[in-house]
């Protein structure tokens, strides 16, 4: 049987999105632009929850195609 491997790229791309989606939801919160760092440049509420689910669900992608 030929055993799979992993490609270590896609496990720490697949880590970093699944941080960032779980720092979003716990904050519900997330900078737009993180230079110029003033009142009105992040989203709040709905718009950054839908961003941290998308976030999550690519992490988890790319974390199942890293052991095909």
């Amino acid at each position: 049987m030929r055993r799979r491997r992993t490609d270590t790229g896609l496990v720490l791309v697949g880590l970093g999105l699944l941080g960032v989606g779980a720092y979003v939801l716990v904050s519900g919160e997330i900078w737009v632009s993180r230079l110029t760092v003033s009142e009105g440049q992040s989203l709040s509420g709905t718009a950054a929850l839908v961003v941290g689910v998308i976030f999550v669900a690519l992490g988890l992608y790319f974390l199942r195609e890293s052991r095909r």
